[in-house]
């Protein structure tokens, strides 16, 4: 088995959002280096979308990517992340997701990777308590997803 990769968008993949042809939602558009490394990640683990952009973009990123597997998507109420007042507004959505697939028996993955630029202690806390091997990853939100986090998740996944 593979981790699941629990991936962030804005601040972490970064794409640049072009303006719709028909007046629609704007497109994602990621550059040749972002695409590369979530191949890479995708090779790791299944990919998981931690996002609140539609699905609509999110089908536009995984057309760029043509990843052999299917991206799973993690619901979050914008809402509740607007009123959380936690240090990382999507832990309780995301562990109350995985909790979920776990009851449901399509948890199909021995431990979690999660990409994110606004995970706090809180997210810390939760990782050193959870069941399964976690590792936690926070770029830069002005850099977004680089190499070194790539490389971590790659050693992350030998060693488990």
């Amino acid at each position: 088995m593979k981790p699941l990769i629990l991936l962030d968008i804005d601040g972490v993949l970064n794409p640049t959002a072009r303006a719709a042809t028909t007046g629609g939602e704007p497109r994602l558009v990621l550059s040749a280096a972002r695409v590369a490394l979530v191949r890479r990640l995708a090779r790791c683990g299944r990919i998981a979308w931690v996002s609140t952009w539609p699905a609509e973009q999110t089908a536009g990123l995984e057309a760029q990517l043509q990843l052999d597997e299917q991206p799973l998507r993690v619901p979050l109420p914008v809402k509740a992340l607007n009123e959380s007042g936690a240090a990382t507004p999507k832990l309780r959505p995301v562990s109350r997701w995985l909790a979920r697939m776990e009851l449901l028996g399509d948890a199909d993955w021995d431990s979690v990777v999660w990409i994110d630029d606004v995970l706090g202690p809180d997210a810390r806390d939760w990782a050193s308590q959870y069941g399964s091997p976690v590792l936690l990853e926070k770029p830069a939100p002005a850099r977004g997803l680089m190499d070194v986090h790539v490389v971590a998740v790659e050693v992350f996944v030998e060693d488990n």
